[in-house]
C-alpha cells in the first residue's frame, strides 16, 4: 500500500521509478564557479519551460499545437531528471549498455 497514491485517479503501475545512477556528474562542489554557472543555466532553462507551459495554458485559439506541447513536455521531463536527457532516452541508453555488456 503506497500512501502517496490517490487510488481514485492513479495506478501504482504508472509510478516513475527512481534512477539509481550517479555517473557523469563532474561538477559536485556547489562553491565551484563552474558549478554555479551550470546551476544558473539550468534555472534559466526551467524558467523558459515554465513560460512556455504558461503560454500554452493561456492560449485560447483552436490551432493544433500538439508538437509544441510534446516538446515542452519532453523539456520538463529532461529538466526534472537532471541528467540532460529524457527518461525514455535514458532507458534506451541503459538497455543498449546492458546489451553491449552481454
Amino acid at each position: 500500500m503506497n500512501p502517496c497514491i490517490n487510488f481514485d485517479q492513479e495506478l501504482s503501475e504508472l509510478l516513475v521509478t527512481h534512477l539509481d545512477v550517479n555517473a557523469g556528474f563532474t561538477l559536485t562542489d556547489p562553491s565551484d564557479i563552474r558549478y554555479q554557472k551550470v546551476l544558473r543555466r539550468r534555472q534559466h532553462f526551467g524558467l523558459v519551460i515554465l513560460r512556455a507551459a504558461a503560454t500554452f495554458r493561456s492560449t485560447k485559439n483552436g490551432e493544433d499545437h500538439i508538437d509544441a506541447v510534446i516538446g515542452v513536455t519532453r523539456a520538463i521531463d529532461t529538466y526534472l531528471l537532471t541528467y540532460g536527457m529524457s527518461r525514455s532516452e535514458f532507458d534506451s541508453m541503459q538497455k543498449n549498455y546492458a546489451q553491449a555488456r552481454e
